[in-house]
């Protein structure tokens, strides 16, 4: 049975929010409006760059490689201007709790491009 894309992608976003906000609540004990930010954040700019490789797919699909390391650089400008709006600095260990997420969302967004790539070579 193949898994859709889809529903793996959302699926592994979720659980990377669950494992991350126990580990943030539970073992550090900080305080959870800053990381529910983040992931709101994190959440809304992953769906327009989910909405923006499908729509640059189905208009463009050679140039879909291309557009997505510019939506990973776009990401990661919009992850330096907010770290300045929530104060990423007070929180101990702060670069590791902000840039695993970070990575693991770009890997996914990849995963999900590559995804496409290969079904428009399939058909």
């Amino acid at each position: 049975m193949k898994l859709n894309p889809n529903i793996l992608v959302t699926v592994l976003f979720f659980l990377t929010f669950l494992i991350h906000f126990s580990l943030w609540k539970f073992v550090f004990h900080l305080d959870e409006i800053i990381i529910v930010k983040f992931y709101l954040f994190l959440s809304v700019m992953f769906m327009l760059m989910i909405t923006m490789i499908v729509l640059i797919n189905r208009v463009v699909p050679e140039f879909l490689g291309l557009a997505v390391i510019g939506l990973i650089l776009l990401k990661f400008g919009l992850m330096y201007l907010i770290k300045e709006k929530l104060n990423f600095e007070v929180i101990p260990g702060y670069k590791f709790h902000f840039i695993i997420p970070y990575f693991v969302l770009t890997t996914l967004l990849t995963y999900y491009a590559i995804k496409l790539i290969n079904h428009d070579k399939k058909q």
